[in-house]
């Protein structure tokens, strides 16, 4: 299941952190470096597989702790509606 970031959000560097506001739910949400980092990734659509394989390249963590903790930073995006389903998208 491909993700992608939610279009409607806008979202600017602050520091080492991203800002971004959900225009819809009129929200501000902080992200830290490496939340970010997956961030910039889904700006085209990535399985969970694809996207931990990007960020095992990048930083120092075992495979199964990455799937174990960017599925949860999903999951948890998806809720608060910044990232879809790929073929959601509109």
């Amino acid at each position: 299941m491909k993700m992608i970031r939610n279009a409607r959000t806008i979202s600017g560097q602050l520091h080492d952190e991203l800002v971004m506001m959900d225009i819809e739910q009129g929200q501000y949400f902080a992200l830290n470096p490496v939340a970010t980092r997956i961030w910039q990734l889904l700006h085209t659509p990535l399985d969970l597989e694809a996207l931990c394989g990007k960020l095992l390249d990048e930083y120092e963590v075992d495979s199964e702790r990455c799937h174990r903790e960017v599925k949860a930073h999903l999951d948890e995006m998806r809720k608060l509606g910044l990232v879809l389903l790929a073929e959601d998208e509109s």
